[in-house]
């Protein structure tokens, strides 16, 4: 049986060709209130069976955890990418079998150099790895706490944007036969909130529309709302309390793309549902007219009126539908920040004064700097995207088969050219019919759709190794920000060594970890011979 390491920015598919070099144990540097990982790769003649990782018992404030990498399959390719929930794996003969293990270092753990070993059981032999962890002063903050925001839309209430859809499918009871707001349903969404947090995925997308719907807001003969804040008030407390959750996003108001119509709740054969109506009736009119001025009233009941952030018209193509709502929100909400993303430049001059968080798309910013540039001399604050393009690897994007470092580096790009957030679609897009961006076999995106996958049997869902290449990019980027508030010059030559531009950014991984070591060092002023002794300049 052969063993070795790998680190995370590399995925090793089970035919990867393996180098004669052996490296049997992993060095770590962390901050504290972070998590790292690595693979640890196995290789036998015959198959085998790994029966589990055991570990050294670890100090208060770490913590060790593992899964076993798998593939997912398509018509033509399959892809590593999926982590599976299984305690136990099988190995076959002549392939690597890849075990991704995850170090978590607690804010209170003392900084120092700890060494531990995981064990790999293997058919009653045990196979030891040697763990280095570095754990320097530098702390991370929680993700409510946090300088960058990542929101990703968490699909478990409704999905896709139309109404009404006939062919809308509930992707939550194809995968796991669960019922909307059953027990079953609660329990993965509370697991999926804990996989946010682990993640850093501070932003919850809020069906605000639907919550009020399954709630039992109603619409009387009159024209007259009575809405329902228990299910919407029960979402949004699981994820605040499991989630460390920064920002709420409510769903849009308009119409995707095309804009023109407006999300409203209507009386259909005298039962309530959800549909449009042109921006400009009376039926658009009258909801805006009565809901926008609820939810705020609601919000500020709740004391989260400082919290939200309310999209309007994803990827707006209209620019005077999008105005006029944007006027009512204004109107209605005083004080609530409107994003949305931005797919193409023409309709962004007229959306100035109006767009208070603009989500340009990395190439739709690469290409229009000077005008995303003045607005945030002009005080707008702004995240960017990723989806199905730029689809090129010239750009950083996250679809299955590419480099793990275009995942990562993202949030260094961010930083580097003062963006403060990511925002992407697609958590778990999961349609298995969809030609271009769920898990079907024929899907033409990959991986654009979903970023963790269903996992019935365990009523979970399965990581994936291309959001732990995320979370690690919001690691560095919250470190590089620490940084910057003592020594910019060195926190911003140090990011330039990684990234330039979304479209400008150095494809070693070596040159990345070295990189982050050299922040680690900076931000805590202590190299390994002061973590060895305890002769630490100061903790943070």
């Amino acid at each position: 049986m052969k063993i070795w390491t790998e680190g995370p920015l590399k995925a090793v598919p089970p035919d990867w060709f393996d180098r004669d070099e052996e490296r049997p144990g992993r060095t770590l540097h962390m901050a504290r209130n972070s998590c790292e990982s690595f693979q640890i790769l196995l290789k036998g003649e015959t198959d085998f069976f790994i029966e589990g990782v055991r570990f050294t018992p670890a100090e208060d404030g770490l913590s060790f955890d593992y899964r076993f990498q798998e593939t997912v399959a398509f018509a033509k390719e399959e892809f590593v990418d999926p982590l599976s929930n299984d305690s136990c794996a099988e190995g076959k003969a002549g392939a690597i079998k890849s075990i991704w293990v995850t170090v978590r270092a607690g804010k209170g753990l003392l900084p120092g150099v700890y060494r531990h070993r995981a064990a790999v059981t293997v058919s009653g032999q045990p196979y030891p790895v040697e763990m280095e962890i570095r754990v320097y002063p530098a702390a991370l903050p929680s993700g409510r706490d946090a300088a960058f925001s990542a929101e990703y839309w968490i699909n478990t209430v409704n999905f896709w944007f139309r109404y009404p859809d006939p062919g809308q499918r509930d992707f939550i009871r194809h995968f796991y036969g669960h019922e909307k707001y059953s027990p079953s349903w609660w329990e993965l969404n509370e697991k999926i909130a804990r996989h946010m947090k682990e993640s850093r995925i501070n932003v919850l997308f809020v069906r605000t529309h639907d919550l009020l719907l399954d709630g039992g807001t109603s619409l009387d003969g009159e024209g007259t709302y009575r809405f329902r804040w228990e299910l919407f008030d029960r979402f949004l407390d699981l994820f605040d309390a499991r989630a460390e959750i920064r920002y709420f996003a409510g769903y849009h108001l308009v119409l995707q793309t095309e804009g023109k119509r407006v999300y409203l709740i209507r009386n259909e054969g005298g039962k309530p549902c959800l549909d449009t109506a042109p921006v400009e009736s009376p039926e658009a009119e009258n909801w805006l007219r009565q809901f926008l001025p609820a939810l705020y009233a609601h919000l500020q009941k709740r004391g989260d009126a400082g919290r939200w952030l309310q999209h309007i018209q994803d990827e707006p193509g209209d620019a005077e539908s999008w105005k006029e709502v944007r006027e009512r929100v204004k109107t209605c909400m005083p004080g609530i920040p409107c994003l949305d993303a931005i797919d193409r430049q023409e309709p962004a001059g007229e959306l100035q004064g109006g767009m208070d968080l603009w989500i340009p798309r990395v190439d739709v910013y690469e290409n229009n700097r000077e005008f995303y540039d003045f607005r945030l001399a002009r005080g707008d604050r702004r995240w960017t995207y990723t989806c199905c393009e730029p689809n090129c690897q010239k750009y950083a994007n996250r679809f299955l088969g590419w480099p793990l470092l275009h995942s990562r580096v993202l949030p260094w790009c961010c930083f580097v050219n003062h963006f403060d957030g990511f925002l992407h679609w697609g958590y778990n897009f999961w349609d298995p019919q969809d030609p271009w961006f769920g898990l079907n076999p024929d899907a033409f995106f990959k991986g654009d759709g979903y970023i963790v996958y269903p996992d019935r049997e365990h009523n979970d869902i399965k990581n994936s190794i291309r959001m732990i290449a995320a979370r690690d990019g919001v690691q560095d980027y919250e470190l590089l920000v620490q940084l910057a508030v003592r020594d910019s010059k060195k926190a911003f030559d140090c990011a330039k060594k990684v990234a330039k531009r979304f479209d400008d950014f150095n494809w070693s991984t070596e040159n990345l970890e070295r990189v982050r070591v050299e922040v680690l060092e900076a931000l805590s002023g202590c190299g390994k011979e002061e973590l060895e002794h305890g002769a630490l300049p100061g903790r943070n």
